[in-house]
């Protein structure tokens, strides 16, 4: 059984096909290119062309043949809320819901293709309840990525956000009876999710991510963003390189999403009973910044863990170099386990 992932990113485009086999899961294939300069976020048929392309020479380049895909979209391109329901069977929720998007949606729902996942079952003051995700994509978002697919010859078995790819596929070191937080940082955006008991119970994004950190470096050191994103990677954290000015440079930055990550866990502690948070799970490129972990612990006094997909489902077959880049193929690795776990 083989399933294949394409995780269209702002600075890059990722590929992976996985297979099942017995219990074990094989790595057949990965690939990484670098995403056109204007990218998804263009209007325009011929940038969508551009990525169908490097798609396309992506695909034959690594022998991905299968044409049925799962797409992961950014979370600041979709709508995602937890909220709690009484808990009904399948057939009444799916009728209460149609009302309640409504409350939580930011768009006529004629404007957007919705989905929804029961997650926690629990008794609050004596009332069984339970806590449905609903997820909501524009759908001229999706008719853009759609678009690129089709240019590109692929069907799109399924879409997800990326907080979801991100949860399947570090669940293993998540399903626990603690309570942890993904933190997700992308090239434009963090993705952010409080995980109990192995579900999802809060998610939300934050305008903030690796290329902002990149271009703080470019403007506080003089220097073009190529080699700012280098810097960035060899000295991260650093207080020792070019006086500490790097560093300096990041800070505002991760304080941002420590803030709001600081927020989000007093919101989920007076939810939840006052129940503590026992871990910070990182993942995305920027995990693997030098130092960042240790300003995570320090930050939040929390123990912080540097997310390894390929540990973490012990996937075999992966070449060295994208071993050591772990963190940064947890969206389309979780795009290519669904299905397979």
């Amino acid at each position: 059984m083989r399933t294949f992932g394409l995780d269209i990113g702002t600075t890059s485009i990722k590929a992976a096909l996985l297979r099942k086999e017995g219990e074990g899961i094989i790595l057949d294939s990965i690939t990484v290119a670098p995403a056109p300069p204007k990218g998804i976020l263009s209007e325009s048929l011929v940038d969508h062309q551009a990525i169908a392309n490097e798609i396309k020479e992506m695909l034959q380049s690594a022998q991905i043949k299968i044409p049925d895909v799962v797409l992961s979209l950014p979370e600041n391109q979709v709508y995602t809320k937890i909220i709690e329901m009484p808990q009904l069977s399948e057939q009444e929720l799916s009728a209460a819901l149609k009302f309640e998007m409504e409350q939580y949606i930011p768009l006529p729902l004629d404007q957007v293709r919705t989905d929804w996942q029961e997650m926690e079952k629990r008794e609050v003051a004596g009332k069984q309840v339970m806590d449905v995700m609903i997820v909501a994509a524009p759908i001229v978002v999706l008719a853009k990525y759609e678009k690129v697919l089709a240019l590109a010859s692929l069907n799109p078995q399924a879409i997800e956000s990326e907080i979801i790819s991100v949860h399947r596929a570090l669940f293993p070191i998540l399903n626990t009876q603690t309570n942890n937080i993904i933190v997700h940082i992308g090239s434009a955006t963090t993705s952010i999710a409080i995980v109990k008991n192995g579900l999802i119970s809060m998610a939300f994004s934050i305008g903030v991510g690796g290329l902002a950190i990149t271009r703080a470096i470019s403007v506080d050191l003089g220097i073009d963003l190529t080699q700012a994103e280098n810097f960035k990677k060899v000295y991260g954290l650093s207080n020792d390189a070019f006086e500490g000015k790097i560093g300096k440079a990041l800070t505002p930055i991760l304080e941002s999403i420590t803030g709001d990550l600081r927020k989000a866990t007093l919101l989920f502690k007076e939810k939840n009973g006052g129940a503590a948070i026992n871990q910070v799970v990182l993942s995305g490129g920027t995990a693997l910044l030098p130092g960042i972990d240790v300003y995570f612990t320090n930050t939040l006094s929390t123990q912080v863990a540097v997310s390894n997909v390929w540990k973490v489902h012990g996937i075999s077959n992966v070449p060295d170099q994208v071993v050591v880049d772990a963190p940064s193929y947890n969206v389309v690795i979780g795009l290519a386990l669904r299905g397979l776990v």
